[in-house]
């Protein structure tokens, strides 16, 4: 129990600062990067990766890269102010630290997963249809924010 509530209060407070230093500029085209990363990298061939940490670092690297770059591939933001937008800023980060999490423990065993964060956590970031409900969330909660910014 203590190292599930280890874990959120660390992603809250990644989240926090993630959302922070990126600002609402950058939310959604690191979304968007994010999802790209991940589809290269899921179809990169087999013999070209040898372990997991490459995997890894192959998606972390695109992820840099594209957000480096973002200018010349998407720009894309949604607007606000006052304690409202602060929570859709802290609550889109959130969704895409969980996501990126997600990922990356997709791509490195179990076992050695499970030697940094619980069972439990396991079966909610990985196991099942979490992955695809994290992969999801960010896209469904960008829609509700657009359309409630909008009506």
């Amino acid at each position: 129990m203590s190292q599930n509530v280890m874990l959120i209060i660390f992603i809250a407070l990644v989240s926090f600062v993630y959302g922070m230093l990126l600002g609402k500029h950058k939310l959604m085209t690191v979304l968007i990067n994010i999802y790209v990363a991940f589809a290269v990298v899921s179809v990169i061939p087999k013999g070209f990766i040898t372990d997991y940490n490459q995997k890894i670092l192959i998606f972390l690297g695109i992820l840099v890269v594209m957000t480096i770059l973002d200018k010349r591939f998407f720009d894309i933001s949604f607007s606000g102010a006052g304690s409202g937008f602060l929570f859709r800023v802290f609550s889109m980060s959130f969704l895409e630290i969980v996501l990126v999490l997600s990922i990356i423990f997709s791509f490195t065993p179990a076992k050695i997963a499970l030697g940094y964060i619980s069972s439990d956590a396991y079966t909610y970031l990985v196991t099942g249809w979490a992955p695809l409900i994290w992969m999801a969330a960010p896209l469904a909660y960008m829609f509700f924010i657009y359309k409630k910014i909008n009506h």
